[in-house]
């Protein structure tokens, strides 16, 4: 994850709010994993209203999430790596700072690259200039061709560097290089469009930029959207491959990773196969039966209503997480996300 102890600050406001940019007009937002952290529900707010989003791809240790909501609104920003900048770079940040007080529209802030890696030299980051506050979290670095070469991710800690140090930093933060954005997508084998043209510095850029961030607002279990009530609109669709002795998917995803599902007396055997990859070293030691009941969760977290004693006894065990709404294997094919086709794949593989 994005951090170094005590030094980083991670730019989400206190009611686990950030920012995200949209890389596709297919509804595909980028994001920070610290801001959708442990949340039941993600909302997108957009100046024409609020999404619920999907998690179609996380990386947990770059500190990123990839969100999928349905019929986006807005425009969407080019990827770049990092390269394309250096130091002293002119960059620019869109974000929604301290919404709660600042207010939800947009804000811009601008400065330059001061290093080309984070705390303690780490590769992974940018830092710069621009003020960044708790809301920022997520948003697009844009450089001076309007492509984004960073995500906005952290700020140094000012209490610790007043107690540890004796100073208080003057708008020392980091955004995440562009690279492990591109990297993550291709892992989710998520396609973007190309952005060939470069948009001039000025009110062109801008305006895009303002068009393809959203507020991103993260509810964990009880909590409600600020300021209004949620709604369901519809989810993602997706084609996943046939399940071999499957059971079928739900109409609505299951966003909870309460960390009750962490301790061995819960039933799952990977809490969070929905929000990320496995990886062949954690499947493939697993017994035949872990196996089955692996890839089954996938299929109870969307509502498969089972059919056969083995599988009503195995959804009994999830009460209250289990919803049951569907019959259908074609509901599988319609809303299972990328990271969950995957994860099936790699079960079946070894089951």
């Amino acid at each position: 994850m994005f951090a170094a102890g005590a030094l980083l600050a991670p730019c989400a406001g206190a009611n686990q709010f950030g920012t995200g940019f949209a890389v596709s007009p297919k509804g595909y937002l980028v994001t920070c994993h610290h801001v959708v952290r442990d949340a039941e529900h993600i909302l997108v707010h957009h100046r024409h209203g609020y999404m619920e989003a999907t998690v179609v791809a996380l990386d947990p240790r770059n500190d990123l999430a990839v969100l999928k909501v349905e019929n986006w609104p807005g425009r969407y920003l080019g990827l770049s790596a990092s390269s394309e900048i250096s130091y002293a770079s002119e960059v620019l940040v869109a974000g929604f700072p301290d919404p709660t007080v600042l207010g939800r529209n947009p804000k811009i802030s601008t400065g330059i690259v001061n290093a080309l890696s984070g705390v303690r030299d780490d590769p992974r980051h940018i830092q710069i200039s621009a003020p960044v506050q708790p809301g920022n979290s997520g948003g697009p670095l844009l450089s001076p061709s309007g492509r984004v070469v960073g995500v906005v991710a952290a700020g140094l800690n000012s209490m610790d560097r007043m107690t540890n140090g004796g100073y208080l930093p003057q708008t020392v933060n980091y955004a995440i290089k562009g690279d492990l954005v591109l990297s993550l997508l291709k892992r989710a084998s998520i396609s973007v469009p190309k952005f060939g043209n470069r948009i001039p510095a000025g009110p062109k850029q801008v305006e895009r930029a303002l068009t393809a961030i959203a507020l991103i607002e993260g509810l964990k279990r009880g909590e409600k959207m600020y300021g209004t009530r949620i709604t369901r609109p519809p989810q993602t669709r997706s084609t996943p491959p046939s399940p071999r002795n499957a059971p079928s998917a739900t109409l609505t995803s299951f966003h909870s990773t309460n960390q009750a599902h962490h301790n061995r007396r819960t039933p799952w055997i990977f809490h969070d196969s929905h929000l990320r990859p496995l990886t062949v070293d954690e499947v493939r030691k697993l017994s035949k039966e872990a196996l089955w009941r692996a890839r089954n969760e996938i299929y109870l977290r969307r509502g498969f209503i089972f059919a056969t004693p083995e599988g009503r006894r195995f959804a009994s065990e999830f009460a209250p997480h289990y919803r049951p709404l569907t019959r259908s294997v074609e509901a599988v094919k319609q809303h299972l996300t990328p990271v969950e086709i995957a994860n099936l794949r790699l079960i079946s593989h070894y089951e």
